[in-house]
This record gives C-alpha cells, sequence and structure tokens, in this order.
C-alpha cells in the first residue's frame, strides 16, 4: 500500500474509532452464527413487513414476550435487506442492538454514531466528521448529541432509503428511549425504522411516522425446525435415528409448552 494511502487509512479508523466506539458489525456476527436455519421466514412474507420493506418513511414496531426471539429476527431482517439491496448503493442499512447489561455504554449519542458508522462502510465518512474530529481531538472530547446528529444527517442525505432497525428498546431506560426515538422520528424523510421490544413499551407515546404494528412468537414451524436441530446435534440423536416417533413426541411436547417462545 502507498504510504500516504496508509495514513488515510489509519485516519480514518481514527476517527470512526472515536466518533463511534460501538461497533455493533461484531454484535450482528455473533447474534447471526446462532440463528437456526430455516427459520423466520413467516416474518418477511407478513404482509405488514412487506408493506414496510416496500416503502418509505415508515415505522414498523414488533412486540413479543421475553424469549420470542425478536433479536435473532432482526439479524435475519438485517442480513435479508444487505443481500436484497447488495448491489444498490443508494440503499443503506444500520441496526441497533439494545442491552441492558450495556446502558451506561450506550447513550444516544454513542447510538446515533453507530449507526453512522454502518451507513459509511465502504463509502466517504465526509468532511463533517472530520472536521468535528479535528475540533475534539486536541481538547480530549466527545461529540455532543447535536453533533452526531449533524454528521449522521449528513450522511443520510446521501441514501435514497434507509432502513434502520433497532432491537430490545424496552431494555432502555425510559429517558434515554425518548431522546433516541425523537431523534430517530426526525432525521430523515427517507428513513423506514423497524423497532423491537416487550409490550410493555407503547409506541403511541413517541410520534413515528406512518406507524404500524406486528406481533412476534415462535411459530410451530421455527420451534420444530430449532428442536429437529439441536436432537441431530446432540446425543439424542442415536435413541431418535430408530425411533422416530420419539423425535415427534420430543417436538410436540416441547412445541406445546413453548407458548410462543
Amino acid at each position: 500500500m502507498h504510504k500516504g494511502a496508509e495514513i488515510i487509512f489509519r485516519q480514518r479508523d481514527a476517527i470512526l474509532d472515536w466518533l463511534s466506539p460501538i461497533n455493533f458489525f461484531l454484535r450482528h456476527a455473533d447474534i447471526s452464527q446462532i440463528r437456526e436455519k430455516g427459520t423466520g421466514g413467516w416474518l418477511l412474507e407478513d404482509p405488514v413487513f412487506k408493506k414496510w420493506e416496500s416503502g418509505s418513511g415508515s415505522t414498523l414496531w414488533c412486540h413479543g414476550i421475553p424469549g420470542a426471539g425478536k433479536t435473532v429476527l432482526v439479524s435475519m431482517v438485517a442480513d435479508h435487506l444487505r443481500a436484497a439491496y447488495k448491489n444498490n448503493q443508494d440503499i443503506g442499512i444500520a441496526c441497533i442492538y439494545l442491552n441492558h447489561k450495556e446502558v451506561d455504554q450506550q447513550p444516544p449519542p454513542k447510538l446515533l454514531a453507530g449507526l453512522w458508522r454502518q451507513l459509511v462502510l465502504n463509502r466517504d465518512i465526509g468532511s463533517i466528521a472530520e472536521d468535528l474530529y479535528k475540533q475534539h481531538r486536541q481538547k480530549g472530547t466527545a461529540p455532543s448529541l447535536e453533533e452526531v446528529v449533524n454528521v449522521l444527517s449528513s450522511s443520510l442525505k446521501e441514501f435514497s432509503q434507509v432502513f434502520i432497525i433497532v432491537d430490545a428498546m424496552d431494555e432502555y431506560p425510559e429517558f434515554q428511549q425518548k431522546i433516541l426515538l425523537q431523534q430517530l422520528a426526525e432525521i430523515h424523510s427517507n428513513v423506514n425504522l423497524m423497532i423491537t421490544s416487550r409490550p410493555s413499551v407503547s409506541p403511541e407515546l413517541f410520534s413515528l411516522p406512518n406507524l404500524e404494528k406486528l406481533d412476534i412468537q415462535a411459530t410451530a414451524d421455527d420451534l420444530r425446525e430449532y428442536i429437529d436441530a439441536q436432537i441431530h446435534s446432540s446425543r439424542l440423536s442415536q435413541h431418535v435415528k430408530d425411533l422416530p416417533e420419539l423425535q415427534e413426541e420430543i417436538c410436540a411436547k416441547i412445541i406445546a409448552a413453548a407458548d410462543g417462545m
């Protein structure tokens, strides 16, 4: 690599790590690895989801009980969108994975900067981010919420459409929910929002554009795929090999007891 180009890449990495210390690419990769192949297809075929995907400037709020598989479905939706639009540089996709154990490391500015980091992948980070870095670098200070929103907004304008997915809103403190959702709702008209949470969080409390709601629960087909995979990857496989009725009995009883989890 040419020395000048190497310096530019190093500076780019420094700006990315400073402005966006949360790397959601890593979290997404971890979740995608545990997703059972063949599950979740029902969501992509749901008319409400299809309407959201094909529209613009709308919000899809997905409610689900604990253990319903919301986070895994979010990773599936993100992978589906990235595959569908991989050849379209005018479409952006970014995810936020909230975690109650990491609340102190996930203030709204860092979350919004995490979205920006995903959107500038293989793209120019822009002069606004570079100037902001220079302003704060010597002082050792962090960017304000307003400054991060400005950087993110400048990147959003480079796309004809952007899909932003936020997982587990219920795991985020209420006062920060309002800040985050207000910024996402107002940030740009070309953004499609998808948000998941437990039923305890009401989307009507927030001024979200073109709101649609969808219930999330583990379907019998998804549970069967998962249970079958677990059986065949364990010592149980030897027991059900000659007794297929045993595998069916195991599946039936677990599905009946799961109650959508």
